[in-house]
């Protein structure tokens, strides 16, 4: 469990398309997660969580568009 407060998350970057991996020194493409669209019943992307794959796991790197 981690906490991130409303005020750290003002004051972060906004999260760029690729990230450094802090793992393997690469960059990797910056995923977002999907939701349902309610009015159309499609699936979008939702910038609420970002994340980025290395290797087969997934990792944590945005929350509402900013960076953690």
């Amino acid at each position: 469990m981690f906490a991130i407060s409303n005020d750290e998350l003002e004051k972060a970057s906004r999260i760029e398309k690729s990230i450094k991996c802090e793992l393997c020194g690469k960059r990797h493409k910056v995923k977002y997660g999907k939701r349902e669209d309610k009015a159309t019943g499609e699936c979008v992307e939702d910038k609420m969580l970002a994340f980025y794959n290395c290797g087969s796991e997934s990792y944590l790197c945005g929350i509402n568009g900013k960076g953690i």
